[in-house]
Parts: structure tokens; sequence; C-alpha cells
């Protein structure tokens, strides 16, 4: 019996966090370049998520794999393929800046990749059954 009511608590306790989940902010992220177009700048972090960036981009290397930089082939462009544009990842306040190792190349396009403020699920999809199996990245194409 005092198994039960256990099992009964967790389950509680369980549905009433992920119903005080489920207000999370869903305003979708803003990338772009910075005004002189050297770096990427991206705001709209939902609180939980920017704090975390905040307490550990600079000790824990795994943060710096949160957003790809992809330079894609021009549209005549018929055997080019997207490469990684590689930076470092850094937070100013509450934006998050991807600064590039060589500069981005005038007239090429940039697709931004990140996971950041993805969810599996809200609490009625968890409740629901209908939870995403993968986390589908917010994807940006920026024109230099």
């Amino acid at each position: 019996m005092l198994k039960y009511r256990l099992n009964l608590f967790y389950a509680f306790v369980f549905t009433a966090l992920l119903f005080a989940c489920s207000t999370t902010n869903n305003k979708p992220l803003l990338i772009r370049f910075s005004a002189d177009s050297s770096t990427i700048l991206i705001s709209g972090i939902e609180p939980a998520g920017l704090l975390q960036l905040k307490n550990n981009i600079n000790t824990d290397t795994t943060y710096q794999s949160l957003v790809t930089v992809l330079e894609t082939p021009a549209e005549n462009d018929s055997i080019g393929i997207e490469r990684e544009w590689p930076g470092k990842l850094s937070m100013e306040g509450d934006k998050l800046i991807f600064k590039p190792d060589s500069p981005f190349i005038k007239g090429k396009d940039y697709l931004v990749e990140t996971v950041i403020n993805v969810s599996f699920a809200n609490a009625e999809k968890v409740i629901k059954g209908n939870m995403k199996r993968s986390l589908k990245a917010q994807q940006e194409i920026l024109h230099h």
C-alpha cells in the first residue's frame, strides 16, 4: 500500500513539474548578423537556457557545439557542398555571439543551425504521448 502511495505521489510531482515547465517563452530565436557583419548575434533565448549558457559557455566545451554555421553553395553551383564555418561562442548580456575564426565572405549565404530553445514536447504532448523522438534544429539563412 505504501509503495502504491509513493508511486502516486511521484506521478503527481512529475505531472506538476511538467505543467510548471509548460509556460515557457515560445518566442523564436532572433538570429542575425551584427551591424558590421563580423559576428552572428542570437537573442531571444529562454531564461533557463540563458542562465545555463552564462554559467557554462566558458568552462564546458560542449556548449560550443550548440550553434553550427555552414557556408552554403551559390545557387548556380551544382557541385558545391555546405562547408562548416568554424568559430567560437561567447555571451554578451542576453545575446549569444558567434565569432568566426575567419571573416565571413561578402555575397555568400550562411546557414545557422541551433537547438537552443528547442524542446521535445510541452505538458499536453507528454500526457497525450505525442512527444518528439528527436530535436529539430532551428535554422536561419543569413546573406552577407
